[in-house]
């Protein structure tokens, strides 16, 4: 009997809500079209095997029942025992023929089975928003000037629906308007009567209120933000807890550059 559990790195005591996001994490470290391991195909049919089963409440119940005779030891009477293994055991080998079709395709394709993470009850039909994250490992060619940083560089795709999509596109072209306004208000010194530094601050005022309108039609929609809560996503934070840092280079997080592109995040 496969000990399901221990494939997903979980205890009987896990919630429904630690299991998925457990499956979350094992899928994108261990699906084919992202992972180097040689059984990459096996690992991840395993995985989904293991929450295929312990998904599902009623065939949690009956592979509980199973799971405390067969691997815990504990001597006990199991009503229609063979009726529960043979439904167990087939419930597993649909799980695993699922899983032999979905090792085919792009993980990027996959996770729309998943749910989507910036709106609730929606599925991820909708293209994925990823997330670059980076984590320096050191320094080759020389010290100084003449080295480089090394790194290691993930691109985390986050769930994401057709209407998430949607809004978020809305959002960066609210922001993008303003943005262009405020520009074009200062290029044409369209505040006369003002100082400089006034005129750069209502330009900075009219950006800042192209991002409130942004985030109220978010709001409103219930969509929420790629800028303040993509790095909510717990695939994000486990790697965030491991050390790496948002961005696609170390330059970002090193030099003045990083600004440049938080900026340019915060309007796109």
């Amino acid at each position: 009997m496969k000990d399901y559990y221990k494939i997903l790195g979980l205890t009987r005591e896990d919630s429904p809500d630690s299991i998925k996001q457990r499956f979350k994490e094992l899928a994108f470290e261990n699906h084919p079209d992202v992972s180097e391991h040689k059984n990459a195909n096996e690992i991840f049919i395993e995985i989904y095997e293991a929450y295929h089963i312990l998904s599902y409440p009623d065939k949690r119940i009956n592979y509980d029942l199973l799971y405390d005779k067969y691997i815990n030891n504990v001597k006990t009477q199991i009503p229609n025992e063979e009726f529960i293994k043979t439904d167990i055991r087939n419930d597993s080998n649909s799980a695993r023929e699922s899983a032999q079709q979905k090792v085919k395709v792009k993980y990027k394709d996959f996770i729309k089975d998943l749910d989507c993470f910036f709106t609730v009850d929606r599925k991820a039909d909708g293209i994925p928003f990823y997330f670059n994250m980076h984590k320096s490992t050191g320094i080759y060619g020389g010290v100084g000037p003449m080295g480089s940083i090394k790194s290691k560089v993930v691109s985390i795709p986050i769930p994401r629906s057709k209407k998430a999509l949607m809004f978020h596109r809305i959002g960066s072209l609210i922001k993008v308007t303003f943005f262009v306004f405020a520009f074009i208000a200062l290029r044409l010194d369209l505040f006369q009567n003002q100082m400089w530094l006034s005129k750069i601050l209502i330009s900075i005022g009219i950006i800042l209120f192209g991002g409130l309108i942004t985030q109220l039609t978010y709001h409103f929609n219930k969509t929420k933000s790629k800028f303040f809560h993509a790095n909510k996503y717990s695939l994000v934070k486990k790697y965030k807890n491991n050390g790496y840092k948002r961005g696609f280079s170390p330059m970002i997080s090193t030099t003045p550059i990083g600004f440049i592109v938080f900026l340019l995040r915060l309007i796109f």
